[in-house]
């Protein structure tokens, strides 16, 4: 992972760096995205205020992808309680969910379902201010 390519805002990194720091993994596929997620907190460049954010994903955001299974159109990104994946809702602690985070529209992935590795391409991406539903719940 090019850690230069992930940006992040500083209220959203914290937040999210105390749920990955609390969360314990039970599944073996998950910790490989877990500690994915935590270099990207740790590593990544981290924004503060009212910085723009255009065309990377955040909390919040409505993603469409491009992954070997197909595309999946208005995905969004959001907490793990809020998750439900039959509502286009993706956690941020998912597998996919860490791979995209943080990252720019147009740019390939590499995620892990079932713990094999496979490949998405960030098509869209509507930042929260541009969608009036979203709110950051912390």
């Amino acid at each position: 992972m090019e850690d230069h390519k992930v940006r992040l805002r500083q209220a959203q990194r914290d937040h999210i760096l105390n749920i990955v720091m609390s969360e314990s993994p039970i599944e073996d596929n998950k910790i490989h995205s877990y500690l994915i997620l935590k270099q990207k907190l740790s590593k990544g460049m981290v924004c503060e205020g009212e910085c723009i954010m255009d065309g990377y994903v955040e909390l919040n955001s409505i993603v469409s992808i491009r992954t070997s299974f197909g595309y999946k159109y208005g995905l969004k990104l959001v907490l793990p309680h809020e998750a439900d994946i039959q509502a286009n809702k993706l956690s941020i602690l998912s597998s996919l969910g860490c791979a995209i985070f943080g990252r720019k529209e147009g740019e390939k992935v590499k995620w892990y379902f079932q713990g094999e590795a496979e490949n998405a391409e960030i098509i869209k991406v509507q930042s929260p201010t541009e969608n009036p539903h979203s709110t950051m719940k912390m």
